[in-house]
């Protein structure tokens, strides 16, 4: 009797451990990207149970996407600043990997609005370790001027995703 309450606490405990190194094993190598058309996450389905918090984040978000903003525009090798203490950083994903040696004025910006010009740059990355030294960034915002999809861009994504909303939205422009 002793020896069968033996081992079968000894094979509870041996399929404990095995279950929790597992669970953990999961949790920690899955990174849960939430990329979001814009136009959901500004116009939430119920305000009403949206946190102070969220409330501001989207407040905060219309400001920066449709005010006027100081802003700095890194395209081919070219900064342009316009405006002190820039908030917004304009770029294509051509100009990504030069983003920490080219931008001066890192310590404001909140939002980095990133332009894809082809379907073709669905196959290329976006690495979130090159906006680690924008100390103040909270929002990636993709511009494509192609029909994607949520899933394509989060695609496109490597890196945690702790920090960092992302967004995006199809933008064609004029046809004519």
């Amino acid at each position: 009797m002793k020896t069968n309450t033996i081992i079968i606490l000894l094979f509870t405990f041996y399929t404990v451990t095995i279950f929790s190194q597992n669970s953990t094993r999961i949790s920690t190598s899955t990174t849960s990207m939430n990329v979001i058309a814009i136009d959901d996450y500004l116009t939430p389905l119920n305000s009403a149970n949206q946190s102070a918090v969220a409330l501001l984040n989207i407040q905060n978000v219309k400001s920066l996407i449709y005010d006027a903003q100081p802003s700095t525009y890194y395209f081919s090798g070219v900064e342009k600043i316009y405006g002190e203490k820039p908030k917004n950083l304009f770029t294509d994903l051509n100009s990504l990997n030069n983003l920490n040696s080219a931008i001066t004025l890192k310590n404001n910006i909140e939002i980095i609005i990133i332009k894809l010009e082809n379907a073709n740059q669905l196959n290329s990355t976006i690495n979130l370790e090159l906006f680690s030294s924008f100390k103040n960034l909270k929002y990636i915002y993709i511009i494509s001027s192609f029909d994607t999809t949520a899933q394509a861009i989060t695609n496109m994504i490597v890196g945690k995703n702790e920090i960092y909303s992302v967004f995006y939205k199809v933008e064609k422009g004029d046809t004519n």
